[in-house]
């Protein structure tokens, strides 16, 4: 008869080597990028960067301004996520946008938010004529902690996702309104490969 001590030890050395097996099987996120807003590369005279957020605040709900943030990289797209949120809105613009090295962008736009006033991007070709690029708006993402597959979207909007790389990410912010504040904030934001 098999004692209670062997069963026990036999159990807790099957369960060591299950999360073992679990943890080389299961791949990890492994962030390739991380944002903490520590140096605002920004404009807009009422953007500003603490506690590792971007954030617009127009001071008082009469006052209407917007403001910019951007980055330049090259990164293959995998996951991105970020936190996104806001208060006292109306007519307000929040979003983000990915650009890709092949010119096409896709805006992530907050729910709520006015459309950004951009239909896309002109640029030279190999052979310098000249080209448009629409972008692509994705409209009604939560306020909230957001993530998205830059592979699946980009697929889905743009086409074959085959050797492009993140160029550049920006964020843009906006209070139209004199009648609300509209403090907007960014924060968190993470590429994953």
């Amino acid at each position: 008869m098999i004692s209670r001590k062997a069963i026990i030890f036999g159990f807790i050395v099957l369960s060591l080597a299950g999360l073992i097996i679990y943890s080389q099987i299961v791949p990890e996120k492994k962030t390739v990028y991380q944002e903490d807003f520590k140096n605002c590369n920004s404009e807009g005279e009422f953007l500003r960067c603490k506690d590792g957020a971007l954030y617009l605040e127009t001071t008082n709900s009469a006052q209407t301004g917007e403001g910019f943030w951007s980055k330049n990289m090259s990164l293959s797209p995998g996951k991105i996520s970020w936190n996104w949120n806001g208060q006292d809105l109306d007519k307000f613009s929040l979003w983000l946008k990915v650009t890709f090295s092949d010119h096409k962008s896709i805006y992530y736009v907050a729910a709520g938010s006015m459309n950004p006033q951009s239909e896309g991007e002109y640029y030279r070709d190999q052979e310098n004529r000249r080209r448009f690029s629409p972008s692509i708006i994705i409209s009604g993402i939560p306020r909230s902690t957001v993530e998205r597959n830059l592979v699946e979207d980009y697929e889905k909007y743009c086409g074959p996702a085959e050797n492009i790389k993140i160029e550049k990410l920006s964020a843009g912010f906006g209070d139209n309104s004199t009648q609300h504040q509209n403090i907007l904030s960014i924060s968190d934001l993470k590429i994953y490969g």
